[in-house]
């Protein structure tokens, strides 16, 4: 999402973060993304249960996940190792200004994302609807 700040710009889009980890780990993880984005920290998970998203082992550790590792240490990059927790599962939203749900992603498996394209394309069909 880094790369299209502008274009989030133009469509007057706001990005947050939420997580549940602790303070030192969402600061450590801001500083290695450089992350220009706005981080919450929701400690009790109450944004993950109203979204509905799960807590699960087996759809955090299946094949795709570890090969996601694999390739991720193929390429040259560390592992920090397991951080918080490891079987929370995320998942992409979008709210309009009104605060009404235009996109639900919650995410089967820990690396499954919408593609940034889809977002991009919900952000534009909202700036398009908009007054």
């Amino acid at each position: 999402m880094c790369q299209y700040q502008d274009e989030l710009k133009r469509l007057n889009a706001k990005v947050l973060i939420v997580s549940f980890g602790s303070v030192a780990l969402a600061r450590r993880w801001i500083a290695e993304t450089c992350s220009p984005f706005i981080m919450l920290l929701d400690r009790e998970r109450a944004v993950y249960r109203a979204y509905g998203l799960r807590s699960s082992w087996v759809r955090s550790w299946n094949f795709r996940t570890l090969w996601f590792y694999v390739r991720m240490v193929l390429s040259g990059r560390r592992l920090r190792g397991v951080q918080g927790d490891p079987n929370q599962l995320g998942g992409d939203f979008i709210v309009d200004t009104q605060g009404i749900l235009r996109l639900s992603y919650p995410s089967r498996e820990a690396t499954d994302r919408p593609r940034v394209a889809d977002l991009l394309n919900v952000l534009r069909q909202l700036r398009s609807q908009s007054p």
